[in-house]
């Protein structure tokens, strides 16, 4: 059960399930807001493409289906860690700010830069709070969804 502020009215509720209510508004709109976040991309500034790479990933991005906070995804060209998706601008990579002065475009040169964002933070196994962990923003073509938590097509199958 969800409980707000607005659930809780002045005269029916003790002053403790009002605080609680509005304390957990406060950390709903906490996680809605863009913590800093940095990029994955390692430190190098160059990247060799081979000739038909912006084709490939030009064409699967056509069959990425959309990704939704809490879905479980892992990076394509690293596979050692599940993530957990937090945030998703609607700005496009090359206006996504990164680190050191750089977008989330420039500091993954080998992806469209017109590309969706996807924030993600990488839970342990035993982590209960999400807020305290650092945020890293990735072009969405670089991830593969393992997990959904909506059905979009109604198969329950992933990416």
């Amino acid at each position: 059960m969800v409980i707000t502020a607005s659930d809780v009215h002045d005269g029916e509720a003790r002053r403790e399930d009002q605080y609680r209510a509005e304390a957990l508004e406060i950390e709903r709109a906490k996680a809605t807001v863009a913590p800093e976040i940095r990029c994955d991309g390692g430190e190098a500034d160059t990247y060799t493409v081979h000739e038909n790479a912006e084709l490939d990933i030009a064409e699967a991005e056509l069959d990425l289906g959309p990704v939704d906070i809490g879905d479980h995804v892992e990076d394509r060209e690293d596979f050692d860690a599940t993530m957990v998706v937090v945030r998703t601008p609607l700005e496009p990579a090359n206006e996504v700010d990164a680190r050191n002065g750089k977008t989330v475009a420039e500091c993954n040169p080998e992806y469209p830069g017109d590309d969706d964002v996807v924030v993600v933070k990488f839970p342990k196994r035993t982590s209960v709070n999400l807020s305290s962990l650092q945020g890293y923003a990735f072009p969405r073509s670089r991830v593969r969804i393992t997990s959904r938590v909506h059905d979009h097509d109604g198969e329950g199958g992933d990416e």
